[in-house]
């Protein structure tokens, strides 16, 4: 794995969590949900951590025809599609989402029309992390085009930005009050179900509809170790479901399946993601300086920001 196919994995796997973040609490916000409380200082860090992903983004764009075939050579491609994918488009696009995410993310975090700022941003974030997808993700293999998996991989994005909160909130000493906590936890059972079901309805459709570019994209993650891969991130959801389900878990069964729906949510992204090229040393080491760099700024971050310990802590 080049050191550009490092930096790619990571920054989209951080991209996905801010981004994600910013959904929780909108959503959370314009429902005025129970669950929303103990969480909300950690998806506001989180949000609060784009402008670094930002840089990262402008350092990916020196790499742009390594990571990306139609920016490195002319493809047999529609011409619409061929426009679309254009070096200089892309990179005014993928500004544009970034940019649009740090203003929502200021905004909301500094607002006191919170159900105000989260409808307008609900509106915007959706086609943001739709269009996103489409373009860092699924435009690696452009000759496949989905309407569905712009919706599916953010609800993923969403998933991994709850399941990260809460795990933080739970390692903390401040307990949050037990009804909250028990609405936290049918929130992120109720997006387990949700990513599950999206992500197999796109599998149904390309299977029905059997056009053979769509199917080549599958095609291409069905070899053994793919599969397998794709076996332990469905067997983690499983598990995960399976933790949740009984009303009521406990604390330690709570940390348990945010655990598992973090990992399921890594290992789903890599299948999706196929990195090119086997993981060296040298790969970890920039993947694991990257995170621990956006980490850093991320607790940085929460040591200013309020934490809403009594709103957590109290009864709804």
């Amino acid at each position: 794995m080049s050191a550009m196919e490092a930096l790619y994995v990571v920054f989209v796997a951080l991209a996905g969590i801010a981004m994600g973040s910013l959904v929780v609490l909108m959503i959370g916000h314009l429902m005025n949900e129970d669950w929303l409380a103990p969480v909300r200082a950690e998806a506001e860090a989180a949000a609060l951590t784009l402008p670094v992903l930002l840089l990262l983004g402008l350092v990916l764009a020196f790499g742009l025809g390594e990571l990306f075939p139609w920016a490195a050579y002319p493809l047999d491609l529609p011409s619409a599609r061929a426009t679309y994918l254009s070096p200089g488009f892309f990179m005014i696009r993928s500004a544009a989402y970034l940019l649009i995410c740090i203003g929502f993310a200021f905004w909301l975090t500094h607002t006191r029309h919170l159900r105000r700022a989260s409808a307008i941003g609900l509106a915007f974030l959706t086609p943001v992390m739709t269009f996103s997808a489409y373009d860092w993700v699924l435009s690696r293999d452009p000759q496949w085009w989905s309407s569905l998996f712009g919706f599916a991989f953010g609800l993923g994005q969403v998933l991994a930005a709850l399941a990260s909160a809460i795990l933080i909130t739970l390692l903390k000493k401040e307990p949050a009050s037990p009804q909250r906590m028990a609405s936290l936890e049918r929130a992120l059972l109720t997006l387990l179900l949700l990513t599950a079901w999206t992500w197999f309805a796109q599998f149904l459709i390309v299977w029905l509809a059997n056009v053979p570019h769509e199917v080549a994209w599958y095609l291409e993650r069905s070899d053994d170790g793919n599969l397998s891969l794709l076996g332990t991130s469905y067997g983690l959801m499983i598990a995960a479901i399976v933790i949740l389900v009984p009303s009521g878990v406990s604390r330690m069964a709570m940390l348990i399946g945010s655990v598992l729906a973090l990992l399921h949510h890594i290992t789903h992204m890599l299948w999706v993601l196929q990195p090119r090229g086997g993981l060296s040393w040298f790969a970890l080491g920039l993947i694991l300086m990257v995170a621990a760099l956006w980490v850093g700024v991320y607790a940085a971050v929460m040591r200013v920001r309020p934490t809403y310990i009594e709103e957590a802590t109290e009864e709804p």
